[in-house]
């Protein structure tokens, strides 16, 4: 096993119609599927900058992006799983399985950067569990340093993508010591999301 952090950035691929559904009421499908796109090519920026090796987990198949991991030095590796915990879970545990600490990370944090990455690295150095909150009440980052933390079933009971999302996952960890939650950022998800990112200059 390395001694290195590896951070993981998972994505979903750009499809029309299929990305930030929350959006299209507002932007339309196009619209939504350009702030997709946006904050995911942030994200890699920001990972292919991290210290450590960096991998891109997509939820398919996509030759565009693969080619644009490869262009940044990150590697490309398919979530998998019944839902997102269960991905999650998986992704984790198999990180874990070459890889001293894991970081996971989605593509929907305009402000994720690497101090917020160091962070996480040194908190979970010390614990076993790192959770970086989000506003809205879920998480923009989760990390471990144990394999045996991640099993399938981790996630089960957990409501991901809502506003119950960390609490449910603290209660789902409960069971385990060492488990750090960080300050919390934010998400684009809405409208008023999308206007904010905009007033920062992350999104045109």
């Amino acid at each position: 096993m390395g001694g290195e952090t590896l951070l993981m950035v998972f994505a979903r691929a750009p499809r029309l119609g299929q990305v930030k559904t929350r959006l299209i009421p507002a932007l339309g499908e196009q619209g939504a599927l350009a702030v997709h796109q946006r904050l995911l090519d942030r994200t890699l920026t920001e990972a292919a900058a991290f210290a450590g090796p960096a991998r891109l987990m997509l939820d398919q198949p996509d030759e565009t992006l693969a080619r644009r991991a490869a262009a940044i030095n990150l590697s490309v590796g398919y979530q998998q799983g019944a839902d997102l915990g269960e991905r999650m879970a998986r992704a984790l545990a198999a990180g874990l399985a070459d890889h001293a600490r894991v970081l996971l990370v989605g593509c929907d944090c305009p402000v994720l950067d690497q101090a917020y990455l160091a962070l996480a690295e040194d908190r979970l150095r010390h614990g076993r569990v790192v959770l970086g909150a989000s506003e809205d009440g879920g998480f923009v980052l989760i990390g471990g340093g144990d394999a045996k933390v991640w099993r399938a079933d981790r996630f089960e009971g957990v409501r991901l993508g809502g506003g119950y999302a960390l609490a449910d996952t603290l209660v789902a960890l409960n069971d385990e010591s060492g488990v750090e939650v960080l300050p919390p950022l934010w998400d684009v998800d809405r409208p008023e999301d999308v206007r904010r990112a905009r007033n920062l200059g992350v999104l045109p």
